[in-house]
């Protein structure tokens, strides 16, 4: 059940997310994914969720996105209750999945054919601003993965959301892509001022691109292990000694010694 906290005078959260718990049920057994999660996110942030495979990163992210509801607690966007998708919150996922059969700027304009509501001047802008201009007539066959994901992008920016959920969206990416993209993605960020949260299995895409890392575990049912403020300044570089540090705490809370990385 989803239901509105009272709103304190003043208070001006992007996310509250409070006692949420969700599981599934797999052969007839209820299997806990999250237990008692509290979480809050200011607007404007860029939240990344860290952790091993299974441990509710992507549930949290369906919750908040509104594409399931919790078992229990719950989830408020900007002083409202989410009962289920809306404009102000896009999800990207790892998978660009563009329709084949329409151009870079067709994809991009999806929602706006949907809705009726077609604004031109947006979805060029949006192409501008991931660096696709020319390829507006491209077909996604003719596309690199970045490029690919790029065009998924301008489709996530193109109607301006507040809130912009990523699950893994660089995770198939060659290396040296996912470097470029990670750049790209903050600065996209700084420019339209949304407020992010991020899944990734990466802790040097984590510590580069967020202001807080949340770090997810658990056994039976995930819980917040540490929720840490990435306070170096931007542009970052992978070899500050902050950045190491915080690297190495990350790694030993998910069980990774330093020895275990030799």
């Amino acid at each position: 059940m989803v239901t509105a906290r009272p709103k304190a005078p003043g208070e001006e959260l992007a996310l509250h997310v409070r006692g949420v718990e969700h599981g599934y049920h797999i052969d007839g057994v209820y299997r806990p994914v999250i237990h008692e999660m509290n979480l809050t996110v200011e607007a404007g942030e860029f939240v990344a969720l860290l952790g091993p495979s299974g441990c509710g990163k992507s549930t949290l992210l369906r919750l908040i996105a509104g594409l399931e509801k919790p078992a229990a607690g719950w989830i408020e966007v900007d002083g409202r209750p989410v009962t289920g998708p809306g404009p102000d919150r896009i999800v990207m996922f790892q998978d660009p999945t563009l329709y084949p059969w329409r151009t870079v700027r067709q994809n991009v304009a999806l929602s706006q054919d949907i809705s009726g509501k077609r604004n031109d001047q947006a979805v060029e802008e949006a192409i501008r601003l991931v660096g696709l201009s020319g390829f507006e007539k491209a077909w996604p066959h003719q596309l690199s993965g970045g490029m690919a994901q790029r065009t998924a992008l301008a489709r996530a920016l193109v109607n301006h959301p507040r809130m912009l959920i990523l699950d893994e969206p660089l995770g198939k990416l060659d290396a040296l892509t996912r470097l470029t993209m990670q750049t790209e993605l903050h600065r996209l960020w700084k420019e339209r001022d949304f407020t992010a949260i991020m899944v990734t299995h990466d802790v040097d895409e984590a510590l580069f691109l967020a202001t807080r890392v949340i770090v997810l575990g658990g056994t039976n049912h995930s819980r917040i292990l540490s929720d840490i403020r990435v306070d170096a300044p931007f542009h970052r570089h992978r070899d500050d000694p902050c950045f190491l540090k915080l690297r190495q705490e990350i790694l030993s809370q998910l069980g990774y010694s330093a020895d275990s990385l030799l």
